[in-house]
C-alpha cells in the first residue's frame, strides 16, 4: 500500500474514531490518570471502555526477565477495551505512559446507545478489528523484518496516528518514551535502540530534539514500508446494506 493509500485509510479510520467518541461521549465519565497507573487490568471484569482525550497509554504482556512487552500504543482519541469486548476477563494491563484524561464509558451504557443506534456495533466491531490487525502485523514484522525496519515501522506509523488527529507538524511530531519504552515496543533492548537512533540520526535520515523526533527522509521511510500495510482500511457500510 502507498503513503497516499495509507493516508487515507488513517483519516477513514480516524472518521470512525470521531463518529464512535460523538456518541459514547455523552454517556462518559471524565477522568484524570497518572503517568504508570494501571487503568485496565489484567485478569479482571472489563466493565468500561475508556476514550482516551489526553495522554500516552500501552498495552503490556505479562513481565518476563524483568521486561514487559508494549503490545498496543494507545494515542490520544483512541478507544482502550475495545479488543475485550465479549470476552470474560481483561486480558491485557494498559498502563499509562504520560498523564492524562479519560473518559469512561460502563459497557451497561454502550449496549443502551446501541438500542437506539444501529451504526454502534459496526463501528465497535471495526475498530476492534483493527487492533487484532495490527496485532498481526505486528506479529509479521517481529519474524520477518529488521531491528531497524521495525523501528522506522513504529516511527511512521505514530507519525501517521498522530498526524490525523491533529498532533504534530508534518515530520516532526511527540515522543514522549524512552529508549528502554521504544525497545519493549519494538522487540529490542534500550541499548541497541539508542545504537540504531544514533545511526539514523548521522546518517541524517531523523532528527531528535527529546521529546520530538523529526522525519528527515519520511518518503524513503514510506518506500521501504510500503509492502506492509500499516493500517488496515475499514467497512462499516455492510451492515447497513
Amino acid at each position: 500500500m502507498t503513503a497516499t493509500q495509507q493516508n487515507f485509510v488513517a483519516r477513514q479510520q480516524s472518521g470512525a474514531g470521531d463518529e464512535l467518541r460523538r456518541l459514547l461521549v455523552p454517556q462518559a465519565r471524565p477522568q484524570s490518570v497518572q503517568r504508570q497507573e494501571v487503568i485496565l487490568r489484567r485478569g479482571t471484569v472489563g466493565e468500561a471502555l475508556l476514550l482516551l482525550q489526553h495522554g500516552w497509554a500501552v498495552a503490556r504482556g505479562q513481565k518476563q526477565n524483568g521486561r514487559s512487552a508494549i503490545l498496543r500504543m494507545y494515542l490520544p482519541g483512541d478507544v482502550i477495551g475495545l479488543a475485550d469486548l465479549g470476552l470474560a476477563l481483561v486480558q491485557q494491563d494498559v498502563v499509562m505512559l504520560t498523564e492524562g484524561l479519560v473518559h469512561i464509558v460502563p459497557k451497561s451504557a454502550v449496549t443502551g446507545l446501541a438500542r437506539h443506534n444501529p451504526r454502534l456495533w459496526p463501528l465497535l466491531l471495526a475498530l476492534s478489528n483493527v487492533e487484532v490487525s495490527v496485532g498481526q502485523t505486528r506479529a509479521i514484522l517481529f519474524d520477518r523484518a529488521s531491528a531497524e525496519d521495525r523501528l522506522i515501522h513504529f516511527l511512521l506509523d505514530i507519525r501517521g496516528r498522530l498526524a490525523v488527529e491533529g498532533i504534530g507538524d508534518g515530520n516532526r511530531f511527540p515522543l514522549p518514551m524512552n529508549q528502554t519504552e521504544i525497545g519493549e515496543a519494538t522487540g529490542m533492548t534500550g541499548i541497541y535502540v539508542n545504537r540504531l537512533i544514533g545511526k539514523l540520526v548521522r546518517d541524517r535520515q531523523i532528527e531528535v530534539q527529546r521529546p520530538y523526533v523529526r522525519l528527515l527522509e519520511r518518503a524513503n521511510f514510506e518506500n521501504r514500508m510500503e509492502a506492509i500495510d500499516l493500517i488496515p482500511a475499514i467497512d462499516v457500510g455492510w451492515a447497513l446494506r
